[in-house]
């Protein structure tokens, strides 16, 4: 018995810390990770990332991150689509790199919308969010920049406001070479849209069959939209007269002869 018993006390002191992750890199998102952190925690988890910006946060109390100890940077999963508003604000800041890892210095000379693949594990689930620490991390190619944002985001608005030629030239300026496959899936998937709503079906099947090539996941929407181009376009036509929306210096010439003359609406539509 008491053979046994040491044998027992012997097996649990040669364990490692409760912290150490026992387990392969899990192959996963930010988003799934923040959506479940607790079923993460104490996983080596791989993802990829866009850099935002380097932090202060810390949290000596419940975690073992402390500003001695490690350096905090904040990140947008990448697969979020941070040219709308919410998304971009839906920023991530509990990553946290040892100030004794071999790529520290390389965290400072990161650059806004940079991505990352990201090796780390989830030390800590506080307040419903993972806290993960960095184990390594590589650069990955391509990224967004401030102008295809801006397409992307203009294009969306337009988009909005059922001014779907208008949308179609912010989008098309947003795909190009070094944007990510998910970026240009998203931007190929609105102009197949807008193509659909303006009556334009050939086009509307190439948009959404590069889309559908792009896309880092199968998406539902897209199959289903280029199925319509191909059979029944005029049922995604937009058939809806409305207001133009269009400021004075934007309107058509011959509206203000128009409006001159007949004293209309100056903001009826007419086809």
């Amino acid at each position: 018995m008491k053979t046994s018993l040491l044998a027992m006390v012997l097996c649990v002191a040669a364990l490692p810390a409760q912290d150490t992750d026992f387990s392969n890199p899990v192959a996963t998102t930010l988003t799934n990770i923040r959506l479940d952190p607790d079923a993460y925690r104490n996983v080596q988890v791989v993802f990829p990332v866009q850099f935002a910006a380097l932090g202060k946060l810390s949290n000596p109390f419940f975690t073992k991150f402390t500003p001695a100890d490690f350096s905090n940077f904040y990140v947008w999963a990448d697969e979020q689509p941070i040219w709308q508003r919410t998304s971009y604000d839906h920023v991530f800041g509990n990553m946290f790199y040892p100030k004794t890892g071999s790529q520290l210095q390389q965290i400072f000379e990161l650059r806004m919308y940079q991505r990352l693949q990201i090796t780390g594990v989830v030390r800590n689930t506080f307040q419903d969010q993972p806290w993960i620490e960095v184990l390594s991390y590589d650069t990955l190619s391509g990224q967004v920049d401030a102008a295809t944002l801006s397409h992307m985001y203009r294009g969306e608005q337009f988009m909005g406001e059922r001014r779907w030629q208008r949308a179609i030239a912010e989008l098309t300026l947003a795909p190009g070479s070094g944007v990510p496959a998910a970026v240009q899936a998203a931007a190929y998937k609105n102009l197949g849209i807008c193509y659909l709503r303006i009556g334009e079906s050939d086009q509307a099947v190439s948009a959404l069959s590069m889309a559908q090539s792009l896309s880092p996941t199968p998406d539902r929407e897209v199959e289903d939209l280029l199925a319509t181009a191909n059979t029944k376009p005029s049922r995604e036509l937009d058939r809806v007269v409305g207001q133009t929306g269009l400021k004075d210096y934007e309107r058509p010439m011959w509206e203000a002869f128009d409006n001159e003359r007949g004293g209309g609406n100056p903001d009826r539509v007419t086809r």
